[in-house]
Order: structure tokens, then C-alpha cells, then sequence
């Protein structure tokens, strides 16, 4: 390896890869609940599922660039559809951002904590990652974020709403960021989830720095099917596309975006259960003496435990131990250790989660006391 090393790029060993260590262990044991991924508890309908049939049908022929697809989601959001690029998931569109505006050296800005695959990506291409820390009300703090600009940043990345904070970022804020200039990334991966809010999609009339990124992956239930898009300026798109693998995204794929696109009430549906499930496991997550859950607008729920005294990752693994649901933890920020994200899943999931997180506590509290 001493050999080979020498051809590698210079910051390789900075890279590394997205953790999906959780998934191997979930696919090997289907009984349990998966509520670490944000994963969507309710299955493709049968539109989508009939379309993808039809779709493999056809697996000898290679796919266009999504010629359909990208007018249907031109004419949801309001735009042209030279504004729109497909892609692999948004997981694509954030490689692809990195790619296009990262050399080694540069600087992207992030909040923390939010989806670890930004800083993944940008470490990927030689990139630095500056991490603005969250407000104590896990607000964004957009003081910070512009205060840590240089003359390297260039890349700024807002998630609203936020994984795995929950919150949107207020458009005065998010303005101030924009009016920076700096190639923006506006990550509207749970905006769906939410069909009274609109999308920051008519920005990239306004600006030709801001890129707008949707996925089906969350609100439409589509993870696993992998189809995320982009809206951008149009030159800007053009970049994305000379920069694209051909075919990056599968005629199934593209199938199945065709039918979830025109399944309104679908769509609508799944929101009306997520938001159900949040208020559900935030108001009993409420009830616990000392634990702070944040509210929610995506599809999970982040808890800081920290004042109970306890270390987020002992919850994780009782709740898994006991009850075989597969919950997450996160890292220590400010100097607090309690924090673990619950994904949600199906009713009975999610009451099977909550039953052994208050167990958890009712435990700790007696173990301790005692």
C-alpha cells in the first residue's frame, strides 16, 4: 500500500465514507424497527410500483435525461424545466455541488449539527468544513454563519428544515445569508412533509448562486428507489449537466418519480400521518421529567436528555437491546452528551419506541435514586 499511496490524492485519508453500518444490521434482521434513517414507515403505492414494473420491462434501453419528469416537477415548482437537473437522490446533488465549487483548500460553511453527507462530500474533493454551532434553542445562528466567511468559503449549505434540528430557517435570515453571495445550497429534502409551506424555489429567478434541492426519498416514500432533483439557474444546471454521469438515474427510477409526481393526494396523505406521529411522540417525549424534544417538521424528532443526566447513546442502546428498535444517537455539542434522534415509524412502531424510552428513564431514575 506504501506504493500505491503515492498516487492517491493527498487528502484521502480525510475521507471518509457515510456510515451504513445500521442498514447492513437492519437487512439482516427484518424484525427489527427501523427508526434511525428517517425512512418513511409507508411503502410506494401501487401507481409507483406499477409503473416501476413496466418500466424494468423495458431494462434493455438506456434512459433519457428524465425529459417527462423534468416538466412535471418545472411546472410544480413554477419554473423552466432547463431549471430542473435529476439525479441519483439529493445525495447526488450535494456530491455534484462539491464537485463543481470545491477545490482542495476551500471552505465550506455547515450549521451543527445537520446531515453529515455536506461535510463528507466536500472532504471528498479536498474541501475544509466549517461548522457554525446551533443556538442552545437549536435555532440557526446566522450571525455565526456569516461571521465565519472568508475569502475560501465556497460553499454555504441551510437545510430547512433542518435534519436532524427539525426547524425551518426565517426567510429574513436565510436572505442575509443569500444576499452574501456565495454559491447557497437551500436543502428542502423534509419541505413535503409540510404542504402548507411553500418552497424557496422562485429564489433561483432572483439569484443565480442558489441552488434549491428536493428529494423523494422522504415525504414520498421513496428511499430505497433513489431520485432527488436540483432547481438552479440555468447556466448553472447546464455546469451539473456537463459534470453528470450519463444516466445517472435509472429508467425505474424516473417511472416511479412520473407516478409519484401526479399522486397528490398520496403525498398528502403521508404528511397527514407524519405530522400525527410527530405530535405523538413529542407530547409523550414531553412527559418525561428533565427530557427536552424538539419539535419537530420532518419526519423524526431529536431529544436532549442531557439535564437527566444521562449520555444519549445509553438510551439508544437500551431501547435497542430491549425492544429491538433501531433508534439514533448523536454527538456531544456544547459541552452536552445527552442528544438521540427517534425516526418515525409506523403507530405501533412508534409506541413500542416510547414505551422503552420512559422504561429507560423510569430505570435510570430508580438505579440511580436507589
Amino acid at each position: 500500500m506504501k506504493n500505491l499511496k503515492k498516487f492517491l490524492v493527498p487528502w484521502i485519508d480525510e475521507v471518509k465514507p457515510y456510515d451504513t453500518e445500521e442498514l447492513i444490521v437492519a437487512w439482516a434482521h427484518p424484525e427489527f424497527k427501523r427508526m434511525m434513517l428517517n425512512e418513511n414507515p409507508i411503502a410506494p403505492s401501487k401507481k409507483v410500483t406499477k409503473a416501476i414494473l413496466k418500466a424494468a420491462k423495458m431494462g434493455n434501453r438506456y434512459p433519457d435525461n428524465g425529459v417527462k419528469v423534468r416538466a412535471q416537477l418545472a411546472k410544480l415548482h413554477n419554473v423552466e424545466p432547463d431549471n430542473v437537473y435529476i439525479g441519483h437522490g439529493s445525495s447526488e446533488i450535494i456530491d455534484m455541488i462539491m464537485r463543481l465549487f470545491v477545490a482542495p483548500g476551500d471552505e465550506i460553511i455547515i450549521p451543527n449539527p445537520t446531515f453529515s453527507l455536506y461535510g463528507l462530500r466536500a472532504k471528498a474533493v479536498g474541501g475544509k468544513v466549517v461548522k457554525v454551532d446551533m443556538k442552545d434553542d437549536m435555532q440557526y445562528n446566522t450571525d455565526a454563519m456569516i461571521k465565519a466567511v472568508t475569502p475560501k468559503t465556497k460553499v454555504i449549505i441551510v437545510c430547512t428544515p433542518n435534519n436532524p434540528t427539525g426547524d425551518f430557517i426565517p426567510d429574513k435570515d436565510l436572505e442575509r445569508i443569500i444576499k452574501l453571495g456565495i454559491p447557497t445550497m437551500v436543502d428542502e429534502a423534509y419541505l413535503e412533509f409540510q404542504p402548507d409551506r411553500k418552497s424557496k424555489d422562485q429564489l433561483i429567478k432572483k439569484h443565480d448562486h442558489v441552488i434549491v434541492a428536493h428529494t423523494l426519498s422522504k415525504a414520498y416514500g421513496m428511499a430505497g428507489i433513489r431520485f432527488g432533483y436540483a432547481l438552479a439557474d440555468k447556466e448553472l444546471i447546464q455546469y451539473f449537466r456537463n459534470m453528470q454521469l450519463p444516466w445517472n438515474v435509472s429508467l425505474t427510477s424516473i417511472a416511479a418519480a412520473e407516478a409519484a409526481i401526479e399522486e397528490k393526494e398520496e403525498l398528502m396523505r403521508k404528511a397527514k400521518y407524519n405530522k400525527t406521529s410527530v405530535d405523538y411522540v413529542y407530547s409523550e417525549l414531553s412527559k418525561i421529567p428533565g427530557l427536552r424534544p424538539f419539535y419537530s417538521h420532518g419526519n423524526y424528532v431529536l431529544v436532549d436528555g442531557t439535564d437527566t443526566g444521562i449520555v444519549g447513546k445509553e438510551v439508544v442502546d437500551y431501547v435497542f437491546q430491549n425492544a429491538g428498535v433501531m433508534i439514533k444517537y448523536f454527538a456531544p455539542l456544547k459541552g452536552r452528551n445527552g442528544f438521540f434522534r427517534i425516526s418515525l415509524g409506523s403507530h405501533k412502531e412508534n409506541a413500542l419506541c416510547i414505551k422503552y424510552v420512559k422504561k429507560f428513564f423510569k430505570d435510570y431514575k430508580k438505579n440511580t435514586n436507589g
